[in-house]
């Protein structure tokens, strides 16, 4: 049993993984997307197999079960933003618009 609280506290504190999480899929435009987060320095969202890549800054945010939102390292525009919870196996991709507080969505990626 002390195992298991042990287990449950590491799950729960920190970044939460100790490799790098990925995640994979088809965007609601049809265009592929990876979503890879390591353990240590910064998350990447790439599309069309890597061909364009872009860095992105997370921060995690402390709950039940731990959420982390990635947003795109530009100094200004439309940004990209990943927004996923560890453990349920999905990373929900959008875009921000002109409209403060509403992100257009693109879709949802599969974590492994």
């Amino acid at each position: 049993m002390k195992h298991l609280i042990t287990l449950f506290a590491l799950l729960i504190s920190g970044p939460a993984f100790a490799d790098t999480l990925k995640c994979e899929g088809t965007l609601n435009s049809g265009t592929y997307a990876e979503f890879e987060m390591p353990a240590a320095g910064n998350a990447t969202l790439a599309f069309d197999y890597r061909e364009f890549v872009i860095d992105l800054s997370c921060q995690g945010y402390a709950a039940d079960i731990p959420v982390y939102e990635c947003v795109e390292i530009i100094p200004g525009g439309n940004k990209y933003v990943v927004q996923f919870a560890l453990g349920l196996g999905k990373a929900h991709i959008a875009q921000e618009s002109h409209v403060p507080g509403f992100n257009i969505d693109k879709g949802t990626l599969i974590c492994k």
